[in-house]
C-alpha cells in the first residue's frame, strides 16, 4: 500500500487518498464500496504499477483520511473527485467502482463528462429505483432484500440507522473489523480471499477505516443507497465496462443487466464462479480494458 495524501477542499474538508502505481501512468480513480475505505483494494499495487496504470485511491466521506459530509450527495462526491484531478494535475480519470461505489464513479462521468475516458463497475449496485424491476432481485441475499425492503417502508434515514451498526462493527480496530469480513463471508466470498495474498487484511482495514469518524459516513452512504441520485445517468457519455460475478448474491449479474440497459454505452462481463470479490480477483483485466 502507498503512502497516504491529504487535501484540503475548499469547504475546509479533507479528502484522503493513496496515490500509487505507475506515476506517469494513465490515471485511474478507485472507488470503493461501503463499509470500506481507499484502502479495501487489490494488496499489490505492482499490478497497477506494470500495467501502467497510476492509481488513485480515494477515501469517501467520512472513511479513513476523508472529513464527513453529512449533506453530501453522489454528485458533491463528483465535484471533489474533480477537485483532486486538478490537485494532481490530472486531466481525464478513467473511474474503476466496486460494489456501492458504482453510482459514485458513475457520477464523475454524468456530472463532468469532459474529464472521464472511461469507466469499470465490478459487482456494483444499482440505484434504490432499480428495486422495482421484475426479478432483479431474485438471486439476492438478505442484505440486498433488507435495503429494498425497509428503504421502502422506513424511507433512507431510517434504513440507513437500521442497517449501519449490522454492516461494520463501532467501536472498531483491525483485528475486530479481520473478524467482522471473515464471519461475513459466505464460501465464494471466502474462496476469493483465501487465492489473494492479503486481501484479508485489505478488506479489514477498509472495514476499520470506514468507521474511523463514527458511524456518519456510513449512514450517510446507506442514506444515499435510498435518495435518488442527483445525475441523470443518460448524461454518462463515456464507455462503461460492468463486470459481475456469476455466483454473487450481493450485486447479482441482473443488476449488470440494469446498468447496461440504462446506460450509453455499457458493456456486461459476466464471470464465471467469480463472487462479489470480482473486482480484487480480476483486478488485471479490468484495468487492462479501461486502458483500451
Amino acid at each position: 500500500m502507498g503512502q497516504a495524501e491529504v487535501i484540503t477542499l475548499t469547504d475546509g474538508r479533507t479528502l484522503g487518498f493513496d496515490d500509487v502505481g505507475d506515476p506517469m501512468g494513465s490515471a485511474v480513480l478507485y472507488v470503493h464500496g461501503s463499509p470500506d475505505s481507499r484502502r479495501a483494494r487489490h494488496p499489490d499495487d505492482d499490478l497497477a504499477a506494470r500495467l501502467g496504470v497510476r492509481l488513485v485511491a480515494v477515501d469517501r466521506p467520512g472513511a479513513g483520511l476523508s472529513s464527513p459530509h453529512p449533506d453530501g450527495t453522489v454528485g458533491s462526491f463528483a465535484d471533489d473527485a474533480i477537485a483532486l484531478a486538478d490537485h494532481l494535475g490530472v486531466h481525464r480519470w478513467l473511474p474503476f467502482a466496486w460494489s456501492a461505489g458504482s453510482v459514485y464513479a458513475l457520477a464523475v462521468a454524468a456530472r463532468h463528462p469532459e474529464r472521464v475516458a472511461r469507466v469499470a463497475v465490478a459487482a456494483g449496485l444499482v440505484p434504490f429505483a432499480a428495486y422495482a424491476t421484475p426479478g432483479i432481485l431474485d438471486d439476492a441475499d438478505g442484505g440486498r432484500w433488507m435495503v429494498a425492503e425497509l428503504g421502502e417502508e422506513l424511507g433512507a434515514a431510517g434504513l440507513a440507522e437500521a442497517a449501519a451498526p449490522m454492516l461494520a462493527p463501532y467501536p472498531c480496530d483491525v483485528a475486530l473489523a479481520r473478524e467482522h469480513v471473515l464471519e461475513q463471508a459466505d464460501p465464494v466470498r471466502r474462496r476469493e480471499l483465501e487465492a489473494i495474498p492479503g486481501a484479508v487484511d485489505a478488506l479489514a482495514a477498509g472495514v476499520a477505516d470506514s468507521v474511523a469518524h463514527g458511524l456518519g459516513g456510513l449512514v450517510r452512504d446507506l442514506e444515499l443507497q435510498v435518495e435518488a441520485p442527483d445525475v441523470s445517468w443518460d448524461d454518462v457519455a463515456a464507455p462503461v465496462d460492468l463486470w459481475y460475478g456469476q455466483r454473487d448474491a450481493t450485486a447479482p449479474p441482473a443488476f449488470g443487466t440494469w446498468w447496461a440497459e440504462h446506460l450509453r454505452w455499457g458493456e456486461l462481463t459476466v464471470v464465471p464462479d467469480a463472487g462479489h470479490l470480482v473486482a480484487l480477483s480480476h483486478w488485471e483485466p479490468i484495468l487492462a480494458r479501461l486502458l483500451t
